[in-house]
């Protein structure tokens, strides 16, 4: 007997599925070599992910003493969307027990989709790569003309899932996804690492 339909569940993906910090890290280190610049180390990087690669960019750039011109941190993100890309397959990894945890939400009736600023490419290839694929429906992201806190990206994802009125979750890590959800008016399941 097929499962009861239980609700929709829209997930952030970096740092709420999926450990990406490092991968992140070291893209944006190989630019910044590139340039002359020192990496950052890795905690840091860590409290500047959550509003997508542009932001990234502008602001790592700028903590590295590097000018915030418009179209230099356009050819950068440019830059870092490439090496980020040349990632090894492997380097992110699901949080433990998170396989467990979409797998029994599936069987449960739930339908899942991802809300994510990360760009588009990058989050549906790690979405196969972690072999998701059949579980998570839809992935929304960074290039969809708006960007978290923006309640348009989450409502999209929820719209692509064909959620009607009803039970609906925003799990996140960070107050971007916190703001996201409420903007939204959504429920929010808010993991904080601190």
């Amino acid at each position: 007997m097929k499962p009861a339909l239980s609700g929709y569940a829209v997930f952030d993906l970096d740092g709420t599925l999926a450990d990406s910090l490092g991968d992140i890290a070291r893209a944006l280190g190989r630019v910044f070599l590139s340039r002359g610049k020192k990496p950052i180390p890795m905690e840091t990087v860590g409290n500047l992910v959550g509003r997508g690669p542009r932001s990234l960019i502008e602001r790592a750039w700028g903590m590295a003493g590097g000018t915030t011109d418009p179209e230099q941190i356009k050819v950068l993100t440019t830059e870092y969307l490439d090496e980020y890309r040349k990632n090894p397959k492997g380097g992110t990894r699901a949080f433990p027990g998170v396989n467990a945890g979409l797998r029994r939400l599936v069987q449960t009736g739930w339908k899942l989709g991802i809300c994510t600023n990360k760009d588009g490419w990058s989050a549906r290839a790690l979405v196969q790569e972690l072999g998701w694929g059949g579980w998570i429906r839809v992935v929304v992201s960074g290039q969809e003309g708006f960007r978290k806190p923006d309640p348009h990206p989450l409502r999209l994802a929820f719209r692509r899932l064909q959620a009607p009125i009803g039970r609906h979750l925003f799990i996140g890590d960070s107050e971007v996804d916190l703001q996201t959800a409420r903007n939204a008016g959504v429920t929010c399941l808010y993991r904080d690492w601190e």
